[in-house]
């Protein structure tokens, strides 16, 4: 932060930032081991970083956009935001050979740079889905799973027609965080099988991460070689083995 506050001389007036946080919610137990939670919330944020320059550049849009190196830009504290949302969450602890949990949740997170106009948060999900469970299936042996889903995280693109003439990514700052990408989908397995070694647990696990083999998209970078943008998947399907001894 001092980095921040020495580069320019006007960034050291700047405010604290300011937020207000309201949350409410309620839980019931529909048995001895299974409850449900139903939470909303609610934050506004006001003095928030905002580049003096850019009127569309909040500091909240900032980490995804630039690295920090690159954000040594006068500031002012003339930034606003809101995020609400609510979530249901469902735990049903182990009893009668099963366990589970899943939440879901609906969401909105804007920013405003100088220009007043609130745009999506880079951590602004519309929708979120969990799900992990898992079953006995012998005193021995238990089969495991987990879901996700989540929707497309907002992204600022390239201006294509500036980043091929100098043959590197230039963002489009007039459209900051106006594309999203692909919906993140990944399914988890698990088999895991208990043993005892000198009275000592021993766990010996099997596994496939991302079993559908879904190439969800990490973001886009600039292919400087090939002078066009280019995607960048995350790990695709992925087997797992291992064990875990406790003694």
């Amino acid at each position: 932060m001092f980095l921040f506050l020495a580069a320019f001389p006007e960034t050291q007036t700047m405010l604290p930032l300011r937020a207000d946080h309201f949350v409410t919610g309620f839980s019931y137990l529909v048995s001895p081991d299974f409850r449900i939670t139903l939470e909303g919330y609610r934050k506004n944020y006001r003095d928030y970083p905002v580049s003096r320059d850019i009127p569309q550049l909040s500091f909240a849009n900032i980490g995804d956009t630039f690295d920090v190196r690159e954000v040594l830009l006068p500031l002012t504290s003339g930034g606003r935001g809101r995020a609400q949302g609510i979530e249901l969450f469902m735990e049903k602890k182990f009893n009668n050979k099963w366990f589970g949990q899943a939440n879901f949740a609906i969401s909105q997170a804007r920013h405003g740079g100088l220009d007043g106009i609130l745009r999506p948060g880079s951590f602004d999900y519309p929708f979120v889905a969990n799900f992990v469970g898992g079953y006995r299936l012998t005193p021995k042996w238990e089969l495991s799973t987990r879901a996700s889903y989540l929707s497309g995280r907002p992204f600022t693109p390239f201006n294509e027609t500036l980043s091929v003439a100098q043959r590197r990514g230039i963002f489009d700052l007039d459209r900051v965080n106006a594309e999203r990408l692909p919906a993140y989908v990944r399914i988890d397995i698990r088999l895991d099988r208990t043993f005892t070694v000198r009275d000592k647990p021993l766990l010996v696990f099997l596994g496939v991460q991302n079993v559908v083999n879904r190439q969800n998209v990490a973001g886009y970078t600039w292919n400087r070689r090939l002078n066009e943008p280019q995607v960048n998947d995350q790990l695709g399907l992925f087997p797992l083995i291992g064990m875990e001894w406790r003694f």
